[in-house]
């Protein structure tokens, strides 16, 4: 063991593979994990060397070893100094990301809630690490502020940022303790010097690229005039020798002379490139700028910079290519050449320096446009600049792109914004072009390795620039723009995402911003068989992206092009019958607002019947637990507790299969409405009484909508669908309400509120389907009905009765408000005691023994049976014949039916026939 310890801490593969090899260790992640974080013998520097590796065994002993540790209720930052207490952070930057990356992971996994998604905690880690260099690293001046610690942490989406209180928590802690490690060898600190020392310069370099803060005008002004006075001072003791020169070793020192000079110098410089085309004064000048521009960069000094750089930029004469010259030529050459020597010395002037590379290839490109080049010089000259300019524009212009590489994170981000800009200009142009868009592919593919926290930078500059030219008039330009999007989004997709990160989901976003805004058939088919294409290729990668792709199949499903529908249909529903496992949790609900819309889909109902399968079977594995937190709970959790699960995750599949019971396709319509009370029947004796109440008023009585504001004539006759499903669902309903009674006996007044209602409608037909249905839910369930359920059921019907009764023809006939209403007493409290006699005799022999007390004005005719649920006449029934149900509507429907006595005859109330409910 002491070998394989010595080895580990000289090389750390050799060291574990040794370990592996003598069987000193069991050979998976989980032990080799535990052995670097219990064995205390071990280099710390080390140990995070061989954390932060990218090979496959390593990684999965990094996931082991962070994963092993527990942050549940610890603060961020206390988190973060238990975290790095076994271990040094390495010096490379890649390897710091997949640290921080699992780190974040692991802290948002133990304190759910936290932040909305491991993407700040990642953010908010690597800023802590960074502020811990700066805040206790005397190489780094000056210090990083509050301010510029909580700016640094905050985002465009307010949401996604860590609240100030706690960011302002951390950089008072981190300020007032260093998070370091405690060495355990005597001689740590000699033997490790030099390591630190190099660790802490990549740390610096980290923070510097993260966030880089120039010195004032105020700050460098003091700190020239103490130079000024320091020179004064040293010339006034040794003023009595002449021609001594001192060595300094302070580049500070050279800045009050560069100022003293370098305008004058400037202006000489461009002077001599204006008036004359001396090729050795031209080189001469071209050396100025060159040692001008360098010198500006390395002394801060912006504004000189600046100022020759765009000197520099104007002499290339690309904007006129008919006036240039050799020198213009060398100028640009010059220029150029900065992308091998010094690329960071462009910075803010990298919108001019590419715009001139667009204009090189644009010229050397079109030979219309360079036959215009030295217009009026002689042959030879032109040539001679045509050829120089072609050969500009190969190699040298190349390498300002391929060396982009190079530049710190700023610069890089800086980089692709002045191309982005660059591009949108060129886009403008007639016809469109497209150098700059195929540049911003390439170097995207160059920078894909930059750690995520700079790539996210990069991205959310290149995803508005992709719409905008995924939206571009030419609708060649448009489908290019989408399929380069389409290859960067296949090349990020190779990178893993851990759980709790949203970037896949992000390089996703501008395809579903293109297919809703996108009025090209041939664009949203492109964008469709982009996805189909990342779906067959990345299917296991595509992690957080999963929302948007179902953001995009469900714009898909709104399309009116039948082979966009079909196209994405059948992907959809591959992904859920193959890969249902790759897109639960927070992508469950976009799959099923996505079948949503498919089932809504008036293209063909062979689709939409599919789709309605597809709902019930992520119904199944949602009952099943496959969904995080989606299994339905016992009735008796704390109801906050069941909340979220069944909200969240059941009721947008019930409203959806709701809504889909009044579609106009009546195979649609009756499929949604059997998967609806089949779910409901099979999966409802574990719902609560809450959820119960939401199902109820958001999910089944909407179906009834257009029955119960339909107008004073009644439905239409081309709603006769509504009649159907309205029979149907109203007896599901009462049928539902009767198998769950312990659970929903709360919703009996609202159930006899809408029975009631649609029962004083004009139109004869909803008369007779809601008392049908009434009927039905006395006769099945009324023996489940409590005493307080008869008094609401008894007072609901006697209200109902009041407010239909013809007061004006009544009155007509002689007949005294007050002397009916206490008729209409009487009846109720005679039908209230038959039917506390009826249930016991009902149970027996299904008849009533007893007086009942006829209305010769509320007779039928005997002739006439009432109209069925069906619509139909149903012939008399005699008194013996009848169940207590019939024969107790019967006297209520005597009193609800008071129209009938101006147009039927006197008869006996014992032909009365109540409609027969229709069974289901």
């Amino acid at each position: 063991m002491e070998a394989a310890i010595s080895e580990f801490n000289h090389k750390p593969a050799k060291g574990i593979e040794y370990l592996l090899s003598n069987k000193l260790i069991e050979n998976n992640a989980t032990s080799v994990a535990l052995f670097l974080k219990s064995n205390s013998s071990l280099d710390k520097v080390m140990i995070g060397e061989y954390l932060g590796q990218h090979e496959e065994f390593p990684l999965a002993v990094m996931h082991a070893y962070v994963d092993s540790m527990k942050f549940l209720g610890l603060k961020f930052d206390t988190a973060i100094r238990e975290f790095l207490k076994g271990f040094r952070l390495p010096g490379e930057a890649q390897k710091i990301d997949r640290i921080m990356e699992k780190f974040a992971e692991r802290y948002c996994g133990d304190n759910l809630g936290l932040f909305k998604n491991a993407d700040t905690a990642y953010v908010l880690a690597y800023a802590v690490i960074m502020l811990n260099t700066d805040a206790h690293n005397p190489m780094v001046w000056p210090k990083m502020s509050k301010s510029d610690f909580v700016r640094m942490n905050t985002m465009s989406d307010a949401e996604e940022c860590a609240p100030k209180e706690l960011l302002e928590e951390i950089y008072d802690s981190i300020v007032k303790e260093e998070i370091k490690m405690k060495d355990d060898f005597p001689d740590a600190a000699k033997t490790n010097k030099h390591r630190r020392e190099t660790e802490e310069r990549g740390l610096v370099n980290i923070l510097n690229l993260a966030l880089p803060r120039l010195k004032s005008a105020n700050d460098t002004k003091a700190e020239n005039e103490k130079i000024i006075k320091q020179t004064q001072a040293l010339f006034k003791n040794q003023g009595q020798k002449r021609g001594v020169f001192h060595v300094a070793q302070q580049v500070e020192l050279v800045r009050p002379m560069l100022e003293a000079v370098g305008w004058p110098l400037l202006a000489t410089f461009s002077v001599t490139m204006e008036e004359g085309d001396s090729k050795p004064r031209v080189l001469l000048c071209m050396e100025g700028f060159r040692a001008g521009i360098h010198l500006t960069r390395v002394l801060g000094m912006d504004t000189m910079r600046y100022a020759f750089l765009t000197s520099l930029v104007r002499f290339t004469f690309l904007h006129a290519p008919k006036e240039m010259r050799g020198k213009n030529v060398e100028a640009l050459r010059t220029l150029l050449a900065f992308a091998d020597t010094d690329m960071d010395a462009l910075q803010d002037t990298w919108n001019a320096a590419l715009e001139c590379v667009s204009r090189l290839d644009y010229i050397t490109s079109n030979p219309s446009i360079a036959a215009t080049v030295m217009q009026g010089s002689n042959q030879i000259s032109r040539d001679s600049v045509i050829q120089s300019l072609k050969e500009l524009s190969g190699k040298p212009a190349e390498q300002v792109f391929v060396n982009s590489v190079k530049l710190p994170s700023d610069s890089i981000v800086e980089f692709f914004t002045a191309l982005c800009s660059v591009s949108a200009e060129e886009l403008k142009q007639t016809p469109a072009c497209v150098f700059s868009l195929q540049k911003l592919v390439e170097i995207s593919y160059y920078n894909m390795a930059r750690i995520r926290l700079v790539w996210a930078r990069i991205w959310s500059v290149l995803s508005q620039h992709f719409i905008a030219a995924g939206s571009h008039h030419e609708e060649k330009v448009a489908m290019y723009a989408i399929d380069s999007l389409r290859q960067l989004g296949m090349k990020y997709l190779e990178r893993a995402e851990l759980n709790k990160f949203t970037f896949q989901n992000d390089i996703l976003k501008p395809f579903v911003i293109l297919m809703r805004n996108s009025h090209s058939e041939k664009i949203r088919g492109l964008i469709v068989d982009c996805i189909v294409q990342l779906i067959k290729s990345k299917v296991g990668s595509i992690k957080s992206g999963w929302r948007c792709v179902f953001m995009i199949f469900t714009a898909a499903a709104d399309d009116e092009t039948e082979y966009i529908v079909e196209s994405a249909f059948e992907n959809v529903e591959q992904v859920i019958l193959e890969h249902f496992d790759q897109v639960v949790g927070d992508c469950f609900m976009d799959c099923v607002n996505c079948l949503i819309g498919f089932a809504n889909n008036k293209c063909t109902p062979r689709i939409s019947l599919k789709a309605i399968a597809l709902l019930r079977i992520c119904e199944d594995r949602l009952a099943e637990g496959c969904i995080p937190g989606g299994a339905v709970k016992p009735v008796d959790v704390v109801a906050e507790a069941n909340f979220d699960v069944t909200e969240h995750y059941w009721f947008p599949m019930l409203a959806g299969l709701s809504d889909l019971t009044l579609d106009s396709r009546p195979e649609v319509r009756h499929c949604a409405l059997e998967v609806l009370f089949d779910l409901l029947n099979e999966r409802g004796h574990k719902f609560s009484s809450p959820f119960w109440e939401s199902i109820f008023h958001r999910v089944l009585f909407p179906i009834f909508d257009h029955v119960r504001h339909a107008g004073r004539d009644g439905l239409s006759s081309g709603d006769d669908w509504l009649r159907d499903t309205s029979i149907h669902s109203l007896q599901l309903i009462c049928n539902l309400f009767n198998t769950f009674y312990k659970e929903v006996s709360f919703m009996l007044p609202p159930l006899l509120g809408l029975l009631l209602e649609c029962a004083k409608k004009a139109d004869q037909t909803i008369v007779s389907i809601s008392l049908g249905a009434l009927v039905h839910l006395i006769e099945v369930g009324g023996h489940q009905f409590s005493d307080s359920d008869w008094e609401t059921l008894l007072k609901s019907i006697r209200d109902a009765s009041s407010t239909t009764h013809p007061l004006e023809l009544l009155n007509s006939l002689g007949f005294q408000k007050s002397n009916n209403h206490q008729s209409l007493s009487r009846e109720a409290d005679t039908n209230s005691l038959g039917s506390r006699e009826g249930v016991a005799s009902v149970s027996k022999d299904g008849e009533q023994d007893g007086h009942q007390e006829t209305n010769p004005h509320s007779s039928l005719d005997n002739s006439e049976g009432l109209p069925s649920s069906s619509g139909r006449a149903q012939p008399a029934v005699s008194p013996r014949g009848q169940t207590f149900g019939q024969r107790f509507m019967g006297n209520m429907m005597d009193n609800l039916l008071v129209r009938s006595l101006t147009s039927k005859s006197k008869g006996r109330t014992d032909n009365i026939a109540p409609p027969s409910p229709v069974k289901g």
